[in-house]
């Protein structure tokens, strides 16, 4: 009995063992769930180490404009008066500063001492400066001793504003007499083309005047910085002309370069000496300027040298025919047998006369046996003439 209780134990032993078995290996869902979930939930990404910046190349300087004139190319003067302007002159040299352009101002004296400003930036871009007297009053109805005083005192303002006693001047109107245009120690100019923006007011009709007037090459295009139209005008006509392939110069680079001079004191400069004068062969290089550079020739190319002949084996040199004053030419005589041993042939020495009158050939020219020597002329007092070419066939007759 014993017996049999203990083989029953051992069997519900190994019975539970082997339930606790199975549990363990069989898997639990909502762990395997879980643990799912978890592989598949994003995992945090370590810092990536913060990259170095891609170095920016090197920003290269911007090189300096340099401007050169070309003698050889169309060129027009743009040229203001009345001015300056607070707001025009300002906008005016905004665009010609915009496209590397330069222009001549004629400002009024009275004018500059109310607004120096534009007249120092005019200077400082390399526009020419040039005076429309003080007040604008008609120069060729003053005294001198007025008109004189009336430039001086508008030099002083110019001074005053930073540029230069102009040396230039543009009598207002026009009007000049003989006072004006020699008596004042200045040069006087005036204009070729006038688009009389004071009249029109129009940017476009001015636009239109100047596009349609046709060869613009050496002319000086009149305009006045007071008016906005002429602002708006101004910025269609300078990079219109530099499209033409005008260079837009001041006034002196065009009396310059292309008139070859330069403007003056005391000389008058109107629409009659600009359409007097053409274009210079020999232009006037300006101090600080450029004339552009000629293109190096090519070097020639060296001719290859033929190689060198063969040696010519040395022959006995033939000695040339006398010269002989008739025309007749000797033949040279036979070179004798080897068997016969006579004595060479002496040849006769070229006689260092000549005759005064050629003699006429013969009519049948044939060459005598014998050389016949040169008939002796009287001494005539003229040097003899002396052979200085050589007679390369001697059986030709020469007259």
């Amino acid at each position: 009995m014993n017996r049999l209780f203990s083989l029953f134990l051992t069997l519900l032993m190994l019975l539970s063992c082997t339930a606790c078995v199975g549990r363990a290996a069989a898997p639990d869902p909502a762990r395997g769930q879980a643990e799912t979930l978890e592989a598949s939930a994003p995992q945090p990404r370590e810092p990536e180490e913060p990259s170095a910046p891609a170095e920016e190349p090197p920003v290269q300087p911007e090189e300096p404009y340099v401007r050169v004139i070309d003698p050889s190319k169309p060129m027009v003067a743009l040229t203001f008066d009345d001015g300056p302007d607070e707001v025009c002159s300002g906008r005016i040299l905004d665009i010609l500063e915009e496209y590397h352009a330069l222009a001549t101002f004629f400002e009024v004296g009275r004018n500059v001492l109310a607004c120096p400003e534009p007249v120092g930036r005019m200077a400082e871009m390399g526009c020419e400066v040039g005076s429309h007297s003080n007040a604008h009053k008609d120069l060729s109805k003053m005294k001198k001793s007025s008109l004189l005083r009336d430039l001086d005192t508008a030099d002083e303002a110019f001074t005053a504003a930073g540029a230069p006693a102009p040396t230039l001047v543009r009598p207002p109107y026009g009007a000049v007499n003989k006072t004006v245009k020699s008596a004042t120690g200045r040069a006087m100019v005036t204009w070729t083309v006038d688009t009389e923006d004071w009249r029109s007011r129009d940017a476009q009709k001015v636009i239109d005047y100047v596009q349609n007037y046709g060869e613009l090459d050496g002319e000086i295009i009149l305009m006045h910085s007071i008016y906005e139209s002429t602002v708006e005008a101004v910025r269609v006509l300078v990079p219109w002309l530099q499209e033409q392939g005008y260079q837009l110069v001041t006034v002196t680079e065009l009396m310059a370069y292309y008139y070859g001079e330069l403007p003056q004191p005391d000389h008058f400069y109107g629409y009659t000496y600009f359409a007097t004068h053409d274009r210079t062969d020999t232009p006037i290089e300006l101090p600080g300027m450029h004339l552009p550079e000629e293109p190096e020739a090519d070097p020639a190319p060296v001719p290859e040298q033929d190689p060198a002949p063969d040696p010519v084996p040395d022959t006995p040199e033939v000695p040339s025919a006398p010269f002989d004053p008739t025309g007749i030419v000797a033949a040279p005589e036979p070179e004798p047998e080897p068997e016969e041993a006579q004595e060479p042939a002496k040849t006769p020495e070229p006689s260092v006369e000549a005759p005064t009158e050629a003699l006429p050939p013969p009519e049948t020219p044939a060459p005598p046996q014998e050389t016949p020597k040169a008939p002796v002329k009287k001494d005539t007092g003229k040097e003899p003439l002396t052979p200085s070419f050589s007679i390369p066939n001697p059986a030709m007759f020469y007259p």
